[in-house]
C-alpha cells in the first residue's frame, strides 16, 4: 500500500516539474516574442531599417542562445540543473528590463543577446530533468507538454501584449529619475521582464532526480565518471544521418516559425491591422492551433509507439511539417487578412505537432550521461536557422526588392524553400533515425528500482 501510494506521489511530483518547467517555458517566449509587437514603435523611434529589425528579431537573441547552449548543456550534465535554471532565468529577465533602458539600436542589441544568454539555459535542463522523472515509453506526453509553452508563451505575448503595448502606447511617458523619460516600447520591456523573478526563486522546489539511460558502455569519461564533449560529439558523429535526420526537420519547423515575428509588420502593411488586433488574433491562432497541434502530435506518437513503431516521434515530426509547410508559404499570400488568418492557423497546427515531437526525438537516441549536451547541440543547430538565420534574410530581401509591401513575397519564398527541402530529407533519414533508436536501447543499463514516476 505505501509503495503505491509513494508511486503516486512521485507520479503527481514528476507532473508538477514538468508544469513548472513549462511555465518557464512561456514566460521565456514572452520574452522572446515581445519585440515582434514593438517593432513598428522601435523602427521609428530609433530610425531602423528592416534589415535592422530584423537583426534585433533573429542574431540579437540568438547569438548567445545557439552557440551558449552547449557549455551550459555540458555543466548540466554535471551540476545542479536548478540552479542553472535559477541563474538562467534571473539573466534573462534583468536583459528584458534593461531592454526597457536603452535608447539606440546597439544596446537594444546587447540586451537582447543577454536575453538569449540566459534562456540558453532552460532547453538542456528542463529536457534533462523531465527525461529522468519519466521512464523512455512515457516521456512524449510531458515533453509534448514543456514544448506546447512555446505556443502558450506566444500565444501570450501576442493575446495580452498586443492589448498591453496598445494601452501602453496611450498613456503619457513615463519619467524615471536620473534615466528620463520611457517610451512606449520601453516601459513595455520592463513590465514584462520584473515578473520572472519569482519564477527563479520557484526552481528551488525542483529536487535532483537520478540521471536516467545511462548506457553500458561506447562513451569516453572524465575522472569524475562524466562523459566528455569530445564523448557527445564522437556518439553523434557516428550517427550522424539519425541525428542530421532530426535536426534538419526541428530546424525548418523553427525558421518558418520564426516568420510570426513579422506578422506585425506584414498584417500591418498589407491589410491595415494595427497591432492590437494582430496581437489577439495571432494569441489565439498560437493557444488553438498549439494545443490542437500538440494533442494531435501526442496522440500519434502514443499510437506509433503502442504499434510498435521505433520512429513514432519523427514520424510525427514529419506529418506537422507536411501540414505547416503549405500553411506558412500561403498565409502572406492571401488577399485577404481574414484567409492569412484561417491559413495560419493550418501553419501553427502543423508547426506544433512537429515541435512537439523534436525534444522526444532526441531523448531517444542520446544516451543519459550526454542527454543535455547532445539536446544542447540540437538547439543549437536548430537555432542557428531560425534565430539567426530565419528573421533576417526576410528583411533583406524586402529591402532589396525596395518595396516594404513586398514583405509577404520574401516571407512564402523562405517558407517554400525551407520546408520542401526539410520534408524530403526527414522522409529519407527515417529509416536511420529508427535503426538509432534500437540500438540505444540495447545499450541502455535497466534504470535504479523506483527512479521513474
Amino acid at each position: 500500500m505505501r509503495t503505491q501510494q509513494a508511486m503516486r506521489s512521485a507520479g503527481r511530483y514528476a507532473w508538477y516539474v514538468a508544469a513548472l518547467l513549462t511555465a518557464t517555458q512561456v514566460v521565456s517566449y514572452i520574452d522572446r516574442f515581445l519585440p515582434s509587437l514593438l517593432i513598428e514603435s522601435i523602427k521609428g523611434d530609433l530610425g531602423l531599417s528592416d534589415l535592422q529589425v530584423g537583426l534585433l528579431l533573429g542574431p540579437a537573441f540568438g547569438l548567445f542562445y545557439v552557440f551558449v547552449g552547449v557549455p551550459i548543456g555540458w555543466l548540466a550534465d554535471r551540476r545542479s540543473r536548478r540552479a542553472i535554471l535559477a541563474t538562467g532565468i534571473s539573466l534573462w529577465c534583468a536583459m528584458t528590463v534593461s531592454a526597457g533602458l536603452t535608447r539606440s539600436f546597439l544596446p537594444l542589441f546587447l540586451t537582447r543577446m543577454g536575453v538569449g544568454l540566459g534562456e540558453a539555459s532552460v532547453a538542456p535542463c528542463s529536457v534533462s530533468l523531465i527525461s529522468d522523472y519519466f521512464p523512455r515509453e512515457r516521456r512524449a506526453p510531458p515533453l509534448s507538454l514543456f514544448m506546447a509553452g512555446t505556443f502558450i508563451g506566444a500565444g501570450t505575448a501576442f493575446l495580452f501584449g498586443g492589448p498591453l503595448v496598445h494601452h501602453i502606447a496611450s498613456l503619457p511617458p513615463v519619467h524615471l529619475p536620473l534615466l528620463g523619460d520611457l517610451r512606449d516600447w520601453q516601459l513595455a520591456f520592463v513590465v514584462v521582464g520584473l515578473p520572472g523573478f519569482v519564477l527563479a526563486a520557484m526552481m528551488f522546489t525542483i529536487r535532483e532526480p537520478p540521471r536516467q539511460d545511462q548506457v553500458r558502455s561506447g562513451l569516453d569519461a572524465d575522472a569524475k565518471g562524466h562523459a566528455t564533449l569530445r564523448a557527445a560529439l564522437q556518439f553523434m558523429r557516428t550517427r550522424w544521418r539519425a541525428f542530421g535526420t532530426l535536426f534538419v526537420g526541428s530546424a525548418a519547423v523553427v525558421t518558418m516559425g520564426s516568420l510570426s515575428f513579422w506578422n506585425v509588420a506584414l498584417f500591418s502593411r498589407t491589410w491595415g491591422w494595427g497591432v492590437r488586433e494582430v496581437g489577439i488574433t495571432t494569441g489565439v491562432l498560437f493557444f488553438v492551433g498549439g494545443t490542437t497541434g500538440t494533442l494531435l502530435g501526442v496522440w500519434l506518437m502514443k499510437r506509433w509507439t503502442a504499434a510498435g513503431h521505433k520512429d513514432a516521434t519523427l514520424r510525427a515530426l514529419w506529418t506537422g511539417l507536411a501540414i505547416a509547410v503549405p500553411g506558412f508559404a500561403l498565409y502572406p499570400l492571401m488577399p485577404s487578412a481574414e484567409l492569412a488568418v484561417f491559413m495560419q492557423l493550418f501553419a501553427f497546427t502543423g508547426q506544433a505537432m512537429a515541435a512537439a515531437a523534436g525534444p522526444a526525438s532526441i531523448t531517444l537516441i542520446a544516451p543519459g550521461q550526454i542527454k543535455s549536451q547532445s539536446t544542447a547541440i540540437y538547439y543549437l543547430f536548430i537555432g542557428v536557422f531560425g534565430q539567426l538565420i530565419g528573421p533576417p534574410p526576410v528583411g533583406l530581401m524586402t529591402d532589396l526588392f525596395g518595396d516594404p509591401g513586398r514583405l509577404r513575397y520574401a516571407m512564402t519564398i523562405e517558407a517554400l524553400t525551407v520546408g520542401t527541402l526539410a520534408l524530403v530529407l526527414v522522409g529519407l533519414g527515417l529509416s536511420r533515425y529508427r535503426r538509432c533508436v534500437i540500438e540505444v536501447d540495447g545499450l541502455i543499463e535497466p534504470p535504479a528500482r523506483g527512479a521513474h514516476a
